[in-house]
């Protein structure tokens, strides 16, 4: 049989060697600005996104994956085995899950396609994506692999600042009201992904406020396997926060990476966030 293939959307933000290196195929969401469309991190890269919102006076919009661009990568991918697993962001961020197994009914009797809602977003995903297919490439089957990335799932925590709430209110995350008397008051939320929902963790005024409160979440960890900082267009706050971190767990790599267009269109170019992995 051969070897389970392993399939996500751009949001998880997979660096471009590991994709290639572990055989991900990444179907990108489609972002819309001033009535032009990209597809995610392939027309565009995430630098000259970052660039065109900032000088942009609309917003962006992400549009997920349809049916038909789902059932055609199963469809190819079917050529070559009849096992895949599908990865995607959080359903109740998008509706992408939802395309997926409506593309994946299609194969009922050829392929055997298992769609998991991850119920993250970023490189939260990233990680569930990345353990899927070096699973696959160690031999594990498709019930082993799915265990795994339940298991996984409640130990990975994605948490950021927002600098603008516009994008929240875009997304729908807040309503115009609650935008406006945020501005008013400067207030900035930084927020958790719980049970797949973008939640209030806390409000802050300053962006070095906004680095001290991720750093005092990341050190209430006794453990963790990875973390990764994640910032935008603005990312001067990063190595501060990385000087701090390597104070506190001297020992432990982190990793800083630009978020691309897909982050972008939800929390806005100049958002900053850490993705951590808790040891189990």
């Amino acid at each position: 049989m051969s070897q389970i293939r392993v399939v996500t959307d751009s949001t998880a933000e997979i660096p471009a060697y590991l994709v290639a290196k572990l055989g991900i195929t990444v179907v990108p969401m489609e972002l819309c600005l001033e009535d032009h469309t990209w597809r995610d991190s392939v027309d565009m890269t995430s630098a000259e996104f970052l660039e065109r919102v900032t000088a942009s006076a609309s917003l962006p919009t992400m549009i997920p994956p349809s049916v038909e661009a789902f059932e055609q990568v199963y469809a190819e991918l079917s050529a070559e085995t009849d096992e895949i697993i599908s990865i995607h962001v959080s359903s109740k961020l998008s509706p992408t899950v939802q395309n997926a197994r409506e593309a994946a009914g299609r194969f009922l009797g050829r392929s055997r396609i298992s769609i998991l809602d991850s119920e993250l977003i970023s490189g939260g995903l990233g990680l569930l994506v990345v353990a899927a297919a070096e699973a696959a490439a160690n031999g594990s089957n498709m019930q082993q692999i799915v265990r795994l990335l339940r298991g996984m799932i409640p130990h990975i925590y994605v948490v950021f600042f927002i600098e603008s709430l516009e994008y929240l209110e875009r997304s729908q995350r807040i309503d115009r009201s609650q935008a406006i008397l945020g501005n008013l008051l400067n207030i900035k939320p930084m927020l958790i992904i719980e049970d797949g929902e973008l939640m209030p963790l806390e409000k802050v005024r300053t962006r070095d406020k906004a680095v001290e409160r991720l750093h005092q979440f990341i050190s209430e960890f006794a453990e963790f396997d990875k973390i990764t900082i994640s910032h935008g267009l603005n990312g001067q706050e990063s190595p501060d926060l990385l000087e701090r971190i390597a104070e506190t767990f001297p020992d432990r790599e982190v990793s800083i990476t630009t978020y691309g267009p897909s982050m972008t269109a939800q929390l806005g170019p100049k958002a900053i966030g850490v993705i951590v992995c808790e040891g189990r």
